[in-house]
């Protein structure tokens, strides 16, 4: 996970990224592979959870607040990290899929980040974002700093700026995961189901087209199980309420 909590985590998914960027080869950073398949696979609109605000504002746990303020940033990760991928790879091949894939869902990840900012609204929390919108700017130095590896591995070719894409992504899912499981609140937890359906449709993006252009996806941080599962179903209709909350009352299990 990127998660600022489990430091040897976050270490291990920087080496992955280092990993990817030694098994690649030199060259000018092109796929052939990539450029021959012009058509993509479709990554719908992901709107995120109904942002209007609980009747009855719950006092959150320091672990709940830790949790919204990482998954500001981490969201603005995944956006920056696609935006300027695509702007890269649109000026070193033209419209190619990997910048078509990216372009796209680059509008739903700012969708995450203003579904969580509204979060941090309701509970009169810091916006970590704040001044530090610019793209590959975080408060978050370990967020920073895989914004670094991952553009470097992204840039080597537009495979590998897919498989990026597909880490983020299979990390965001485990992520969501955790902190649905710290949540006491059925509104948060609405909130990261919704984005967690979001990350699996976009997770599909990616791999859809690296199984067009390499005849497969291999997991990278998810068990290979769980992303086939993800993979053999459709696309899904996000930002509905969530049976993950459904058990979860005004802040009470």
């Amino acid at each position: 996970m990127f998660k600022h909590s489990t430091q040897s985590t976050l270490s291990i998914v920087l080496a992955l990224g280092f990993i990817g960027l030694g098994g690649c080869g030199g060259g000018s950073g092109t796929d052939s592979t990539t450029t021959a398949d012009t058509t993509t696979t479709p990554v719908p609109a992901t709107p995120v959870a109904n942002n209007s605000c609980p009747s009855t504002v719950i006092p959150l746990t320091q672990a709940e607040v830790d949790e919204i303020l990482f998954m500001r940033e981490e969201e603005k990760l995944a956006r920056d990290v696609y935006a300027d991928l695509a702007t890269y790879w649109q000026a070193q091949a033209g419209t190619v899929p990997v910048v078509t894939i990216m372009s796209n869902i680059v509008k739903a990840e700012q969708s995450h980040m203003d579904s969580v900012k509204g979060v941090l609204e309701c509970y009169g929390l810091p916006d970590p974002v704040g001044a530090n919108e610019p793209s590959g700017i975080f408060l978050n130095q370990e967020l920073a700093q895989l914004y670094t590896t991952l553009m470097t591995r992204g840039k080597t070719s537009q495979n590998e700026a897919l498989k990026v894409g597909g880490l983020i992504e299979e990390v965001d899912i485990e992520d969501l995961q955790r902190s649905i499981e710290i949540s006491q609140q059925a509104y948060t937890d609405q909130v990261y189901a919704a984005l967690m359906c979001g990350s699996r449709n976009h997770l599909r993006g990616f791999a859809g087209q690296l199984i067009k252009t390499q005849g497969k996806y291999t997991a990278q941080l998810l068990p290979q199980a769980t992303v086939d599962a993800i993979l053999a179903t459709e696309n899904e209709t996000c930002g509905g309420a969530s049976s993950a909350g459904s058990d979860k009352q005004n802040g009470k299990s």
